[in-house]
């Protein structure tokens, strides 16, 4: 019993002892790590999902900041502006220079700077209007060139170039939105490999806007910066990509509007048709873009029936010229872009043939016959 309060008196002591020599750190202390702990957590996730339209704001002159520190009513600001030399003018202190750096950065920095009139200031930062800034489009796209991104809702267009049929109003600077402003991509870009490569920070990414429109992945469709470079590239040929993927491509408001196909043969307006994308894009549409089928030798005039087979022909990646035999009465296949469409005769069975040309022959005494008796009747009476 003596020995159990010994090793028990040992315990307290320890215990004591440890309690003193390790001090545990404040509730505040703790929840800043684990603060820290979650920020590293969510930025490496960011970073491995690749989230582009999170990316970091660097600010410049022009751009309007609103600043508010808790509690502290003398100390809140409403629109103040960077100026051209990079800095801007925040109570109570000497010009800041503020461009360059980011929100958070320029959070921080005023946090530490408020310590000295307020105990454990909280500082908020809002970017109120951002300033107006050049994107350069090029590559397979309708209009390359510069386009201004401005978010000033008194200033109309978003986004702009000198043209003024480009002109369009979008509420975001995105990919997309920049895009539609730029008239739209060619009907043979590769928009699964879409270049942007940013001039101020380096940064350069690879944009898959066929993610986004067959997986709903929005992320790919990435917030544009200033110094921001976009680079579409084009296809080797139209079969680089697949029917199923085109018609996705088709739907998009950045696909062109009409497709070049040439269709000839038994058609009634053969020749090079622009194929509307909003309708169905199948052989059948473009049969009737060139006006349907028409008779050929053998065969009553504009009888409108199809052949039996019709050949579609597509250039292949090496220049080649591949042909495929489509029975349209089977078969409605995807037309592609440049797509070369050959509708040959259909030649009528011997014994149609045979009963047209009995018509024929026999319809001039029909119509002499027919009215001879109509003329007959109305001079002469009924005959009794």
């Amino acid at each position: 019993m003596g020995m159990m309060k010994k090793i028990g008196l040992i315990a307290a002591i320890a215990l004591i002892s440890l309690n003193t020599t390790i001090s545990l750190p404040a509730l505040s202390q703790v929840n800043e790590v684990q603060k820290a702990d979650e920020y590293q957590i969510r930025t490496y996730n960011l970073h491995v999902s690749n989230k582009y339209n999170a990316r970091k704001y660097f600010l410049g002159p022009n751009d309007i900041l609103s600043i508010d520190v808790f509690g502290v009513e003398e100390f809140k600001q409403e629109d103040v502006k960077i100026q051209p030399d990079g800095k801007v003018l925040i109570r109570p202190f000497e010009p800041i220079k503020a461009s360059g750096m980011t929100i958070d950065e320029l959070q921080s920095y005023l946090t530490k700077k408020y310590d000295f009139y307020v105990k454990d200031p909280k500082v908020s930062i809002r970017l109120t209007e951002s300033r107006p800034f050049i994107v350069y489009i090029t590559g397979d796209v309708s209009t390359p060139g510069s386009y201004e991104i401005t978010t000033d809702s008194k200033a109309g267009n978003y986004v702009t170039n000198a043209k003024p049929e480009t002109h369009t109003d979008r509420r975001a600077p995105i990919l997309t939105n920049v895009l539609v402003a730029a008239g739209g991509l060619k009907f043979d870009s590769d928009i699964e490999h879409i270049k942007i490569k940013n001039d101020l920070d380096g940064s350069e990414f690879e944009v898959n806007l066929l993610d986004m429109l067959d997986k709903s992945d929005t992320s790919q469709d990435i917030y544009l910066m200033p110094g921001d470079n976009v680079h579409i590239p084009k296809l080797p040929s139209p079969l680089s990509i697949s029917e199923d993927k085109f018609k996705k491509f088709a739907s998009a408001t950045f696909c062109p509007k009409t497709i070049p196909i040439k269709v000839f043969g038994y058609v009634n307006n053969p020749g090079i048709i622009q194929l509307d994308v909003t309708q169905s894009l199948d052989l059948m549409s473009a049969i009737s873009g060139a006006g349907g089928f028409s008779g050929g030798e053998g065969s009553r005039p504009n009888s409108g029936s199809p052949p039996k087979q019709i050949f579609i022909s597509r250039t292949d990646e090496n220049g080649k010229v591949a042909t495929k035999t489509i029975n349209p009465m089977k078969d409605n296949i995807t037309i592609l872009p440049n797509d070369i469409i050959y509708v040959p005769d259909k030649v009528a069975p011997k014994v149609g043939r045979a009963f047209d040309f009995v018509s024929r022959m026999i319809n001039p005494f029909y119509v002499y016959s027919y009215t001879h008796n109509n003329f007959d009747y109305m001079f002469n009476g009924p005959k009794r």
